[in-house]
């Protein structure tokens, strides 16, 4: 339950909104000191942690793990669920990087080379070169923050404080209600199926950090880290595919070795994908079904493919959460999401109480065009006026400006295709997926197809590959191709017209939203 002591105060009358009653898997950094803990003095009180120069608060339940380079000198600190797939294994309490960090190494080469680039899970790396930065003259600080390759464990900042935290809310403090933008949520339809994409979000002042970029810990700036050149199409798709499934299967069986895990199985893309990259292991997963008010196909295709191959499975029971719950999910995504999972989360409960890391399949859209229309070609002129209407959101002047904002980073990619794709995971997939990525502080999540390696194989999959979806079809075909044997996301037969026929009864404005995605 919300405490009352911490709800929010002078919002507009109809909008109740809270904080939760704790900040249990967030983080607050600062450059300078950081503003007192609302929570001192309590048992969900934040603890400080040793950097070289920034200050950072951990609240109980964030995963930390300090970074020292190859010289021994520390260099920063990961937050979250770190996998190294080379090695096999979920990161611990302490790590040494495979380089030292010179001062003449720029701190987003050295990110790129020893974090980023090899290393798979959830999380967000801080670098600290000290408080000078030990900069170059005239070149950039050595003080950055770092999201994953897909902004999984996401990070918000107020510039004009010099302050970064999890979520908007752990940022401000008390601060939050005077700040709440209430005029953008309602815009945006946050109390229905609405959310905040490219960088925006539910308080004014106060910036999501993208996707692909580094924010500057002394400028308070963010600037694009990847991609810096054009991504080559492979002439080899196949080795592409089978690229994506050893780093992914490498990242679940790492994951199961280091805590009890359950994975999710229904009748999608992503979850086939990860079913075949793990089948050496399969018959050792817990799988896992969620109820829910589409999920008839799921639990159909999820019941059938555990039967037929063994799979132990489980169905999680519809639960719906009340609204002091609701509002307590919400307040710990910042305000800046809304949809199904406001209210249906707590299915998820029993993994969470049993300790369980929750293994998903977030990031396979990279890989599959879900950005692109039917219409779409290599002179495509990818603007605002392109971008926008593939939010499936009503036009408005703050999303456009932000969109404008973005596009100068993508400067130099010509490639229609993929200035589309990181649209998609910078604009849309890191702010609307992962928005969520505090709600269950007890819950780690983590997606094995999101990883550097994992996207760059994506990417430089040829076209027709991503609109046919033969990065998943082929790949499953490579892994376990009896799998197929089983339409996925289609029962194939009389039943598929019919399901649509029902949903869209049920939600007509589903359907208004899906037509403008894909057709402006």
């Amino acid at each position: 339950m919300t405490d009352p002591s911490l709800r929010l105060a002078g919002l507009p009358p109809g909008l109740d909104l809270a904080v939760p009653p704790d900040f249990d898997g967030q983080w607050r950094l600062a450059a300078g000191p950081l503003p007192p803990d609302p929570l001192a003095g309590t048992a969900h009180a934040a603890r400080e942690v040793a950097l070289p120069s920034l200050s950072l608060q951990l609240w109980p339940r964030a995963r930390l793990t300090l970074l020292r380079d190859a010289a021994g000198a520390p260099v920063g600190a990961l937050i979250g669920t770190v996998v190294d797939p080379d090695a096999g294994r979920v990161l611990g309490e302490v790590e040494t990087l495979p380089e030292p960090w010179a001062p003449e190494t720029s701190p987003d080469d050295f990110a790129e080379r020893t974090v980023l680039g090899r290393l798979s899970g959830t999380y967000l790396l801080i670098l600290d070169g000290g408080e000078d930065g030990g900069k170059r003259e005239g070149g950039p600080g050595r003080r950055r923050l770092y999201l994953d390759a897909c902004g999984s464990r996401s990070a918000v900042f107020d510039a004009a404080a010099g302050l970064a935290a999890a979520t908007a809310p752990a940022l401000l403090g008390p601060q939050a209600a005077a700040r709440f933008d209430a005029p953008l949520h309602a815009a945006l339809n946050i109390e229905g199926e609405g959310w905040f994409p490219a960088g925006l979000t539910a308080h004014r002042g106060v910036t999501r950090v993208l996707t692909n970029h580094a924010l500057d810990l002394d400028a308070w700036t963010q600037t694009r880290i990847w991609p810096r050149d054009a991504i080559p199409t492979t002439d080899d798709p196949e080795a592409a595919c089978r690229v994506i499934l050893a780093d992914a299967r490498a990242t679940a069986r790492a994951l199961i070795d280091d805590r009890p895990c359950a994975m999710s199985l229904t009748a999608g893309n992503e979850t086939r994908f990860l079913l075949a990259a793990c089948r050496d292991f399969a018959k050792d997963i817990d799988f896992v079904t969620a109820e829910g008010p589409n999920a008839d196909l799921d639990l159909h295709r999820a019941k059938e493919l555990a039967a037929r191959f063994g799979l132990r499975r489980r169905t999680l029971p519809r639960a719906r959460a009340d609204e002091a719950r609701a509002a307590e999910w919400h307040a710990r995504a910042g305000q800046a999401i809304g949809g199904g999972n406001r209210v249906e989360h707590p299915a998820t409960d029993p993994l969470r109480d049993a300790g369980k890391t929750l293994i998903a399949g977030f990031g396979g859209e990279i890989g599959r065009a879900f950005f692109w229309r039917p219409g779409d070609g290599p002179e495509l002129e990818v603007d605002a006026d392109q971008i926008v209407p593939r939010f499936g959101m009503p036009a408005n002047a703050a999303v456009r400006a932000a969109v404008e904002a973005w596009l100068p980073s993508i400067a130099h990619i010509r490639d229609p295709f993929l200035r589309l794709d990181l649209a998609y995971l910078e604009l849309r997939m890191g702010c609307w997926a992962f928005a969520q990525a505090y709600v269950a502080p007890g819950l780690p999540e983590v997606s094995p197809m999101i990883s550097r390696r994992c996207f760059q194989a994506m990417l430089s999959l040829p076209p027709d590959w991503r609109r046919g979806n033969r990065m998943i079809l082929d790949s499953v075909r490579l892994a376990w191709p009896e799998l197929l044997e089983l339409p996925i996301n289609r029962y194939g037969d009389w039943r598929d017209p019919m399901r649509l026929v029902r949903r869209a009864a049920r939600n007509p404005g589903l359907i208004l939203k899906r037509l403008r995605k894909r057709f402006g």
